[in-house]
């Protein structure tokens, strides 16, 4: 069987080795086209500001790159993390700081569901860690200490708790926070680590070590193994209902061998709907080198990536309810997120050691900018995104636009991509940056 994982890294691997020698140069390029190329835009970039307001949008200096029309008419509100630095953008206010204290580390900022509040990693100049939790409008703010640096947060759907990865225990340690009481909680840990919440946020599935998809139960903390099999490091995903799970597994096939010993081969992956009350499985889906999926927001179709060749990646969208397969044609995919209506996918495509944006639309493709992705944006975020399609997204909450952290001539900078628009518009300095949700949750 073609380890998707492997597959991945190796593809990651070829396409760093080309990313790296260009990162000190970079520009963010202008959109691609068959007939002509277009010229790259030139976003005058400033200093950036040091003094920060909150308040009325008018009554401030708006953030480097926008305008005050173009802050005000923003689809959202933006959390940008820049170095140790973690801001909120948006229409109501030009930059609301949330980390920004001398020799204190901010990462990991994410949104919770209703979009009110930020969590966000902390690591203080004494090497203390924790999760704090902001708000967005006036960035007040509750600590929870950890016993380890986090370097993952998802909030629960209700926005009562989170749960959070870090360094611990036999590689990566899980632990709940629980935003009612203060209490934090160390449920678990695994060499490697993926989990989602269920909808009604009693139970987490998760994915450890790459063979082990498990349930478990948050109160008790109950793990009950259901799949051993597993071939692709993928983060589970649940259906709206919270009455199955899906994710990859394996095709396993009993062979002779010699000494009459049976052996067990796998020549191809399988996409599967297990209900977790019966236990029964459903194949949604067959193929070779299977390396990710996810659910369309309002969970009528499924999007997933297949290996093809070096140059392309088969992309297929199945429509739940009929079975229809439709295939994409999107070129090679790194990796790729739903917009929040459920009409597009913007797809991260491998493209001259960088990354070619576009946005597939119920069957036409458009492409927007080429770009590098910032080193923070594509180590610790686009590796991992089976994990942070289900936590956080670059799609505005009204699905018009959508946001990238890239290298610009040699610094990083958030770049606003505007569907109606040719061009990206700068937005600030920034290493990555996410959406917040329009106030429903999914996972």
């Amino acid at each position: 069987m073609i380890d998707p994982f492997k597959t991945r890294l190796t593809r990651v691997g070829s396409f760093s080795v080309g990313l790296l020698l260009v990162l000190s140069g970079c520009a963010t390029a202008g959109p691609s086209s068959t007939t002509t190329p277009s010229p790259s835009p030139t976003p005058q970039v400033g200093p950036p500001s040091t003094t920060t307001t909150v308040g009325a949008a008018e009554e401030q200096v708006p953030p480097i790159g926008l305008s005050t029309a173009e802050l005000e008419s923003m689809p959202g509100r933006l959390v940008i993390n820049q170095r140790q630095a973690v801001t909120v953008i948006g229409a109501d206010l030009a930059a609301l700081p949330l980390a920004d204290s001398q020799g204190e580390v901010g990462s990991q900022p994410t949104w919770s569901p209703d979009g009110k509040s930020v969590a966000w990693s902390r690591v203080k100049a004494d090497g203390t860690a924790s999760v704090v939790v902001s708000s967005a409008t006036d960035g007040s703010s509750a600590e929870y200490v950890t016993t380890f640096q986090v370097f993952y947060i998802q909030w629960r759907p209700d926005n009562g708790a989170l749960g959070v990865l870090g360094a611990g225990g036999q590689g990566t340690a899980l632990a709940i926070i629980d935003l009612g009481d203060g209490q934090v909680t160390q449920k678990h840990s695994a060499g490697s680590f993926y989990f989602v919440w269920s909808p009604d946020g009693k139970t987490l599935v998760t994915h450890l070590n790459g063979s082990i998809i498990e349930f478990v139960d948050v109160a008790s903390g109950q793990r009950t193994p259901i799949d051993t099999e597993t071939g692709t490091f993928e983060a589970p995903q649940w259906t709206a209902d919270g009455k199955s799970i899906i994710y990859i597994r394996p095709v396993i096939i009993q062979t002779a061998s010699l000494g009459g010993f049976l052996a067990a081969q796998a020549n191809s992956d399988e996409l599967v709907m297990h209900k977790v009350a019966t236990g029964e499985v459903t194949v949604l889906a067959e193929g070779i080198g299977m390396n990710g999926f996810s659910l369309s927001p309002d969970g009528t179709e499924i999007a997933y990536t297949a290996a093809r060749s070096g140059t392309e990646t088969d992309m297929f969208v199945i429509d739940l309810a009929t079975g229809e397969r439709k295939s994409l044609e999107v070129g090679l995919v790194f990796a790729w997120q739903w917009s929040p209506d459920s009409r597009k996918i913007l797809v991260f495509g491998i493209e001259d050691a960088g990354i070619v944006l576009r946005v597939w639309d119920n069957g036409t493709v458009e492409d927007y900018f080429r770009a590098v992705p910032t080193g923070t944006f594509f180590s610790r975020y686009l590796i991992f995104w089976g994990q942070y399609v289900r936590s956080m997204s670059v799609w505005a909450p009204d699905s018009s636009a959508f946001v990238f952290a890239a290298i610009d001539r040699g610094d990083d900078y958030v770049f606003l991509q505007r569907l109606e628009d040719e061009f990206p518009t700068l937005v600030a300095p920034g290493s990555v940056a996410s959406f917040s949700p329009a106030g429903d949750s999914t996972n």
